[in-house]
């Protein structure tokens, strides 16, 4: 008997020819990120060198569907049947499931799953614990502490974008939902106070280290907010926050065409904020060549906070911080269009406040 942590995933398990490829894209991933050595069985991953603190870990690595404590035994059914016994205790509500993936054992899963009912008193029930019985090639795997996991597609299989980050409670978990869809993510974060050491003096440090757990390597461009702050005192008020998305959009694209990455992300939800209008959204977008991914585009506030509670990223996020949005948000535009953007662009030289940004750029690596 071996204790085990068995691994999971369903997307990739849908790519035909092609899972192989990214089933190996999900390994290198994951041995990168604890340093132990995975091995590939049909449609589930193995690491034999269990350690309960790496759960954790997996738990929020893209790719990874659900995750289980588990042991793997010979192929015996009596030894199968003590080491369940052990397992339930003295549970006896037990939601069991029996996978047979080798095609060629005697039984059947559904007659090796009524067998144990049997023989160990276990009554059926879909709220009672979890466990799953896998019939390998050459053992049994008895799945007994089964989490979810995050899911998705593993990173590095779908390209680069770079996500604008205030540090908000919408800004901090897009990038989550864009790396579940296997792009590697990079933040732009515009600060208002006086250095970048300043910035990350506080929530927005401790939230890309969050993320740095998922995604390790992941790099924070750092842009002063004062270029734009001195240039924007020449327009009205109440485009001060439509220009401002409009400038974090180009220096985002600028910054993107140059490094080599392939779209944008917005935290974005339609009409959630006076600002988020379809018209203000068409209007700062305008010209913007890359796609821009807005994930929470049909998402309420309740359903991003929910997410960002489940992704542990809620307490950080409301934390007190002197974000640039917050400075420039009073009674904003809501009905901005293309012509009034063009206008004020010329009116504050955008060009001129994105050269001047990009050259005080500071980038961190996690």
């Amino acid at each position: 008997m071996k204790k085990i942590l068995s691994i999971h995933y369903d997307e990739i398990a849908l790519k035909g020819k092609q899972r192989g490829y990214f089933q190996g894209i999900l390994i290198k991933n994951i041995e990168k990120k604890l340093g132990e050595k995975v091995r590939a069985i049909e449609t589930r991953l193995i690491m034999e060198n269990y350690n309960p603190a790496y759960l954790d870990k997996i738990i929020m690595t893209p790719g990874i569907s659900w995750v289980s404590e588990a042991y793997s035994i010979e192929k015996d059914e009596k030894e199968l049947i003590k080491i369940l016994s052990e397992v339930i205790s003295d549970e006896r509500q037990i939601n069991l499931d029996v996978k047979r993936v080798d095609k060629g054992y005697s039984k059947t899963s559904v007659e090796l799953k009524e067998e144990l009912a049997k023989t160990l008193g276990i009554h059926f029930d879909k709220n009672g614990k979890k466990i799953r019985i896998e019939i390998m090639h050459d053992s049994f795997i008895i799945n007994y502490n089964i989490i979810k996991c995050i899911g998705g597609m593993p990173i590095r299989s779908s390209g680069k974008v770079i996500s604008l980050f205030s540090g908000g409670i919408d800004s901090a978990i897009a990038p989550i939902e864009i790396m579940k869809r296997g792009a590697t993510v990079d933040l732009l974060h515009v600060y208002a106070l006086n250095s970048p050491d300043a910035a990350l003096d506080g929530k927005i440090n401790e939230i890309v280290k969050k993320l740095g757990e998922i995604e390790p390597g992941i790099k924070l461009y750092l842009v002063p907010f004062h270029y734009f702050s001195v240039s924007s005192l020449k327009i009205n008020k109440r485009y001060e926050l439509v220009m401002f998305k409009r400038f974090l959009l180009k220096l985002a694209e600028r910054i993107a065409v140059e490094n080599g990455y392939q779209a944008i992300t917005s935290g974005d939800s339609l009409a959630q904020v006076a600002s988020q209008t379809i018209e203000n959204i068409n209007a700062i977008s305008y010209g913007i060549d890359l796609p821009v991914f807005r994930p929470f585009i049909g998402y309420n506030k309740s359903e991003i906070i929910d997410k960002s509670k489940k992704y542990g990223l809620y307490d950080l996020s409301i934390e007190d911080y002197k974000d640039c949005c917050s400075i420039v948000s009073r009674n904003p535009a809501t009905k901005s269009n293309d012509t009034i953007i063009k206008k004020l662009e010329k009116e504050i030289n955008m060009d001129k406040i994105i050269n001047d940004s990009i050259n005080d750029i500071k980038i961190v690596k996690y």
